[in-house]
Formats: C-alpha cells, sequence, structure tokens
C-alpha cells in the first residue's frame, strides 16, 4: 500500500497532485473563502501591470483555472492576447473549458503545462507578467521571479498578487484565527480535500513578507519596485519594471474605484508629490 506524501511544495509533485484534486472546486472555494473579494483583487493586479502595455502579451504564472487572464482579455477589448501557464493540468483543463464558454481562440489564449521555475518562452517574448496566489507555492520563488525577468520585454512589468499577513495587531490576531479556525472547516464544506485548504493557510503563515519579495525582484533585475496592501495586508500586490521603458506611477486605491476622469486637487497634488518621489528613487539608484 502506498504511503500519501503529505503536502509540501518542497516535494512539488504533491503540490501538482493537490490542485488536480481541488480544481473543479477551486473557483467556488476562492468565492467563499475570499469572500468574493479575490475578484476585486484580480482586477487591481491586472490594472497594476498593463499601464505600460495595455493590449499586448500578458503571461499568467500558476494561471490555475485562467481568471487573471480572462480578466485582462476583458480589458484590453480584444486587441489582448494571454498564455495561461500551470503544471496542473486539471487546473489548466478548467481554464480550457473558461475559454470555450466564452468562445475565445488560439489567437486569444494559449495554455501551457510547464513550472513557473522554468518558462519554455524566449527572452524578452512577453510585455506583461502576473502570478496570483501562486508563488508561495513554487518551491523557489527566487527562481520564479528571475525567469519572469527574462521574458518580459524591456518597459513591461511583472505584478505579484499574494495572500499575506497584516501589520495591524488587531487583525493580525483575527487574520490568524481565520486561517486556523474558519478557513480550513469552510475548505472541508467547498472541497473533497480538507488537507489541501489546511496547506494553504500553513503556506500564508510560512510564506516570505512583501517586503521580502520586493527585495528579491529587485536582486533579479526589476526597478521602480512597488507594494499595494489590500484590506490592510490580508493580500498584498508587488510590481515591478524590467528597465529599459517608461514607467506609468500606478494609481492609488482611490482610483480604482472611481469612475471619474477629472482629478480633484489633492489628486493633482498626490501626483505631483509621486513624480517628485519618483524621481529621488530614481537618482537614489544611479547613486548605488
Amino acid at each position: 500500500m502506498t504511503t500519501k506524501l503529505p503536502y509540501s511544495k518542497e516535494t512539488p509533485e504533491t503540490i501538482q497532485s493537490m490542485f488536480g484534486n481541488i480544481a473543479k472546486d477551486y473557483d467556488r472555494g476562492n468565492a467563499v473563502l475570499s469572500f468574493s473579494m479575490h475578484r476585486i483583487w484580480n482586477a487591481a493586479l491586472v490594472r497594476e501591470v498593463t499601464q505600460n502595455q495595455p493590449h499586448g502579451t500578458l503571461l499568467d504564472l500558476c494561471a490555475g483555472t485562467g481568471d487573471i487572464g480572462y480578466q485582462y482579455l476583458k480589458k484590453a477589448k480584444g486587441k489582448g492576447h494571454v498564455i495561461l501557464l500551470d503544471f496542473c493540468e486539471q487546473m489548466l483543463g478548467c481554464a480550457q473549458e473558461k475559454a470555450s464558454e466564452l468562445e475565445l481562440n488560439k489567437e486569444q489564449v494559449q495554455f501551457v503545462q510547464a513550472d513557473a521555475q522554468e518558462i519554455p518562452l524566449d527572452d524578452n517574448s512577453v510585455d506583461a507578467i502576473t502570478v496570483a496566489y501562486g508563488i508561495r507555492n513554487v518551491k523557489e520563488p527566487s527562481k520564479c521571479i528571475a525567469e519572469a525577468f527574462r521574458v518580459l520585454r524591456p518597459g513591461g512589468t511583472f505584478g505579484i498578487l499574494e495572500l499575506t499577513r497584516p501589520h495591524n495587531p488587531l487583525m493580525k490576531l483575527g487574520h490568524s484565527a481565520y486561517l486556523k479556525t474558519v478557513l480550513p472547516l469552510l475548505g472541508k464544506m467547498v472541497a473533497s480535500d480538507q488537507e489541501a485548504y489546511e496547506y494553504l493557510c500553513n503556506s500564508i503563515h510560512n510564506f516570505i513578507s512583501p517586503h521580502e519579495m520586493e527585495q528579491i525582484m529587485m536582486e533579479k533585475g526589476f526597478r521602480s519596485t512597488h507594494q499595494r496592501p489590500l484590506m490592510g495586508g490580508v493580500a498584498t500586490i508587488v510590481t515591478g519594471m524590467k528597465p529599459g521603458g517608461k514607467r506609468v506611477e500606478p494609481k492609488r486605491a482611490f482610483d480604482f474605484f472611481t469612475n471619474s476622469n477629472k482629478e480633484s486637487p489633492l489628486q493633482k497634488s498626490m501626483l505631483v508629490l509621486r513624480e517628485y518621489d519618483s524621481r529621488i528613487r530614481r537618482r537614489s539608484l544611479i547613486v548605488q
């Protein structure tokens, strides 16, 4: 009788098997466990990485069922192209089913089963790269980030969206209790593999901080890096640009929830301050 190995990113085949087991329940699980906030976070990630390249080719790593890629295609209004990369065949199968439902063709979306640490694409071949809720499951995140830098075109943006730990003591306490008690129970209700959700809870606790992720991105060559906490740090977006193109400063949180194109005096003042801050940081990088 074969002994089942515990889920661990140190043995990637166990993580591959885990996602295969929960693939059909994955979207429903995300909606329940995040109270559907993941949809807002996904849209924010897409907006962050497409400031410079709104209609190019997006590579989504650890793509799962394809939500990030399809959000991008919706925003690009038929002018973009998406490559969905995941090492789990069942997850990509779910993504393909969605593509059929959305009536997307091969000119709009491609599916690649591969390891995010060894991306099978040419250097400087995509305009933007995302990885959402996946890098903490990669055995060596630094390899994934280095590969993202390699295949990204100069001027393109790499964005990481990950579940993180809040800094506020009260929020941190409540968040920890939610992960340890509520999340596993909800996971058992929406999926057949409770151990998978217990692993996911532990992976959030044990993963590196957004600051450490940003440091690795800078070490691998990314510049103009930026952190954006969501819901007090329950999730965080970390972005960086590959040098060689013009950087468009990311919009602040209130910009994402307004339909107005008019800028208030406060917004104009903030833009001036951000532009000045960016110049200072660029000078600091040159000095270093």
